[in-house]
């Protein structure tokens, strides 16, 4: 068996001057040229050719991949936990920072007052009525009073009754001469 470089310039002799040779020497080229060649010569010869790396540099990449792959989770975790606390303790400070500042409510429905001031201090609101709910109030809010000063002020307002039940503000719309609850 020929090197495979000796077959490819002796089939490009043969193809530049075919009256060179027998019919007999023809054929035995098309033999050759038809066999399998044996694959690990032809690996190792790729190999030496294209300095193919090992599979041992290969764990080594893959041990490196991982390592960065490790260390960028890491810091995504790091990052979140990081904005996790700056939240907190952006609220924190928020919280513990009353505000002083009267809030003034000009034309506003009951609704919309009680939603601020029940977000202030913590508490659900109930209305008994859609009517109460609607009711437009013009008045001015401290803060930094109680909620019971608040809810006595709202109850000096005729036909409207509120109080508290549990972590509930109770609204309800009272007709002129009804008791209160």
């Amino acid at each position: 068996m020929m090197h495979p470089d000796d077959n490819k310039r002796l089939f490009l002799d043969m193809q530049e001057h075919p009256e060179s040779y027998s019919d007999e020497q023809l054929e035995a080229m098309i033999e050759d040229l038809d066999r399998t060649q044996d694959l690990e010569a032809a690996w190792q010869r790729f190999e030496r050719k294209n300095h193919v790396q090992k599979p041992t540099s290969r764990r080594w990449l893959h041990i490196a991949a991982m390592f960065a792959g490790v260390l960028f989770v890491a810091g995504i975790a790091w990052a979140a936990v990081h904005v996790v606390s700056t939240m907190k303790q952006a609220s924190e400070v928020m919280e513990v920072q009353p505000s002083a500042t009267p809030v003034h409510f000009d034309n506003a429905t009951l609704d919309s007052i009680l939603t601020v001031v029940s977000a202030h201090y913590r508490k659900s609101v109930a209305f008994r009525d859609e009517a109460s709910r609607r009711m437009k109030l013009i008045m001015t809010w401290q803060p930094d009073a109680s909620l019971s000063d608040f809810l006595e002020r709202l109850n000096a307002f005729d036909g409207l009754t509120l109080y508290i039940q549990n972590d509930t503000i109770i609204v309800i719309q009272t007709n002129e001469g009804e008791d209160e609850p």
